[in-house]
């Protein structure tokens, strides 16, 4: 019998390897649909402002009916975006596409709770760190596959494929995954209404100093990557002159090599680093590594150099992510893991849906703007996450 911590790795791999074909071609379809003005931005982050607004929520109901029939939901919403998207005749079918996949974006949240319910604490950073190895993988394998379907079979192959592949790993989640939450574990007894912000959970986690932080730091994390992902594409397309299928698969590439490197660190290197320093130092030398990397990134001379600017940046965000999530876990009370994480999704997702629009709207002023912005305010978290790591080896000591 299959280890269950396999089978959800499998599980959001597989749904990442989807999700990562459709992703650096947003931006590039949203262009050739004749995206105008704001639409742009728009597009870039409805996806992320329906996770916002509904993966707290997902989250709050895994808590009571358990995590498998949310996951199966998930999947089946997926499967479905990414239809309207593979079919889209105009650019308002593409903005409901990513509108309809947001609302049902539960599955990364939900996963982790799942880890949650069936790791011990000191074992947490690693069993995150696989939900970032399925990223990687992710990440690799599904740009590069998007890039050449759309290169070569037009531009509804990728978002059709996408589909077919998230409705395979639908039918395997159906006969594979288990359920981890024990009825006798599940918060039936909450009587909040569930509603898509759970602001009281919001409330109680900032009133915790550590959880407080934690979160504002995934936050603003994720906002300063979200700030750069979308213009990737744009950037090499007007930097090296492409056209939409080409900037696409180079765009592709380079992504591909990101998330091989993302999945090598967080499936491997995380498992050495976490148990000898800790997550809160993790964190800080991820955060080093983001600011260093997003710093001189739109500095390349040539298309080939970008494969040795990607590797700190891989580096950096495959540190900070699982440790600021084991961190997020660790903080939460034991009843409230899927409520707590997937509210700390739901603030990702706020940040992927304002990145995207900072990153634009500012790339459309001046190219390297995006990229000086998140190095910013890495390095504001660097020195703010530092500190705090101080703070607690004092009172530890």
């Amino acid at each position: 019998q299959r280890s269950p911590l396999f089978i959800i790795f499998t599980t959001v791999l597989v749904d990442l390897i989807g999700f990562g074909m459709v992703i650096p071609l947003i931006s590039l379809y949203g262009q050739h649909y004749g995206a105008s003005g704001l639409e742009l931005p728009i597009l870039g982050g409805i996806f992320s402002l329906m996770q916002f607004l509904f993966a707290p929520f997902w989250g709050a109901i895994s808590d009571r009916v358990g995590r498998r029939p949310i996951l199966l939901l998930s999947l089946t919403g997926s499967t479905l975006s990414y239809i309207i998207f593979g079919l889209a005749p105009s650019f308002t079918w593409l903005m409901v596409s990513r509108a309809f996949g947001g609302i049902f974006a539960a599955n990364i949240s939900t996963a982790q709770a799942y880890i949650a319910d069936i790791t011990p604490p000191e074992k947490r950073a690693q069993g995150m760190g696989m939900i970032g190895a399925a990223f990687g993988i992710g990440f690799t394998l599904g740009p590069p596959l998007g890039g050449i379907a759309s290169a070569h079979l037009g531009l509804a192959a990728p978002g059709l494929i996408a589909a077919g592949i998230c409705g395979f790993n639908l039918l395997l989640a159906c006969f594979r995954l288990p359920e981890s939450l024990p009825v006798e574990k599940r918060n039936l007894t909450q009587t909040r209404s569930l509603k898509p912000i759970q602001f009281s959970v919001l409330r109680r986690a900032i009133q915790m100093p550590d959880l407080g932080f934690f979160l504002v730091s995934f936050f603003f994390a994720t906002f300063a990557f979200s700030t750069m992902e979308q213009t990737f594409s744009l950037l090499f397309q007007s930097k090296f002159h492409l056209e939409t299928g080409e900037a696409g698969l180079k765009t592709g590439l380079i992504l591909m090599f990101s998330g091989l490197l993302g999945a090598l660190i967080q499936g491997g290197l995380i498992r050495r680093l976490v148990p000898k320093y800790g997550e809160r130092k993790t964190l800080v030398i991820g955060l080093f590594f983001n600011t260093f990397a997003m710093a001189i990134f739109p500095f390349s001379p040539s298309y080939s150099l970008y494969f040795l600017f990607v590797i700190p940046l891989a580096l950096g965000t495959s540190l900070v992510n699982p440790s600021l999530s084991a961190l997020i876990s660790k903080s939460a009370h034991a009843q409230e893991q899927g409520a707590t994480l997937g509210l700390s999704q739901g603030l990702a997702s706020l940040a992927r849906a304002a990145g995207p629009f900072c990153g634009l709207l500012t790339f459309a002023v001046e190219p390297t703007l995006p990229y000086f912005i998140a190095s910013v305010i890495s390095g504001l978290l660097l020195f703010k996450a530092f500190r705090t790591m101080r703070t607690s080896f004092d009172v530890q000591t």
